[in-house]
């Protein structure tokens, strides 16, 4: 196996998920973050979990009980690196999303919509030996498909929006175009990662169009050699990221109570063994306006397993 070098990769599926009518998932971003690289494809599996809060706005003069969401989200996703300077990624979700609400419960579940990036490599020079500061970084565009089951309800009255979870369906009906762009610096030990991405949204055949979506997360890194085939990559940084309020026909919705703004601290940690890596990702909210109000998410945590297979 040739000597691991660092590369900050991003992935997204869903970027900010699915924006949301009254309940959790208005703001939610994840990346593959910092993995190792040089001459290797990967593939992996991950599963992320992230919980909500809701309390419902009085519907018909009623005030409903606060119901909590738990979304879970499966993944088979990979990297194959056509040449030094070009990387075709993607992503298979599987989701399954759950609702409890006294005295009712219900969950939803399948396939969820494939993503598709390429990414352009616009500086790598982590195997130079004579450099103190050693970078890589890509920048990428690509497109989220409508294969997953998405809400085809009617959305031409107010108690038919103020009722439907749209985003607690596996797809949203739309293709999404992703727009990405990731750095990391490196000096001894010690690095720095930023990844960025936009998505901007279209509408359904329902005419219903989530929000676009922006998200940045800053990283400080410790690389750590155990031995030659064992390294630890433990990180701390914030995750920002931003919803706009959804539309029905090109139009905002003033009675679904979605998109806003959440502010993460996040914690995550890499052990690399040979081809192995193993993954781990923590998120607590610091800040957060969702959902006007309405939508409060609790945490959101990550654990995924890749393996690197070298280029001939």
């Amino acid at each position: 196996m040739h000597k691991i070098t660092l590369l900050a990769g991003i992935l997204l599926s869903g970027i900010f998920s699915h924006a949301c009518d009254v309940c959790g998932c208005a703001a939610s971003s994840f990346s593959l973050g910092l993995l190792p690289s040089s001459n290797h494809h990967f593939i992996g599996i991950r599963s992320g979990w992230r919980t909500f809060t809701t309390t419902h706005p009085p519907l018909f003069g009623t005030q409903e009980a606060p119901s909590d969401q738990l979304f879970t989200t499966s993944e088979l996703y990979g990297r194959w690196k056509i040449n030094r300077k070009f990387q075709l990624l993607g992503i298979v979700p599987y989701v399954q999303n759950q609702e409890q609400q006294v005295p009712n419960s219900y969950t939803i579940r399948g396939l969820g919509d494939i993503t598709v990036l390429g990414n352009y490599v616009f500086i790598q020079n982590t195997d130079s030996l004579s450099r103190r500061w050693k970078q890589s970084g890509t920048i990428g565009i690509g497109v989220k498909s409508p294969t997953g089951k998405f809400d085809r309800s009617s959305t031409t009255t107010a108690t038919e929006e103020l009722l439907i979870g749209r985003n607690m369906y596996p797809g949203t009906g739309t293709f999404d175009f992703i727009a990405n762009l990731n750095y990391s610096t490196q000096r001894g030990s010690w690095g720095y990662l930023t990844e960025s991405s936009f998505s901007y949204k279209t509408a359904n055949q329902t005419g219903y169009q989530f929000g676009h979506a922006v998200s940045t997360t800053h990283l400080a890194f410790y690389r750590w050699n155990i031995n030659e085939n064992l390294k630890f990559l433990p990180q701390a940084g914030v995750n920002y990221n931003h919803n706009l309020s959804d539309r029905i026909d090109r139009k905002p919705t003033d009675l679904s109570y979605n998109g806003g703004t959440l502010v993460n601290a996040q914690l995550s940690v890499a052990v690399l063994y040979k081809n192995w890596a193993l993954t781990a990702l923590g998120q607590v909210p610091v800040y957060q306006q969702l959902g006007n109000g309405y939508v409060v998410q609790k945490a959101a945590f990550r654990l995924g397993i890749n393996y690197f297979i070298t280029r001939q």
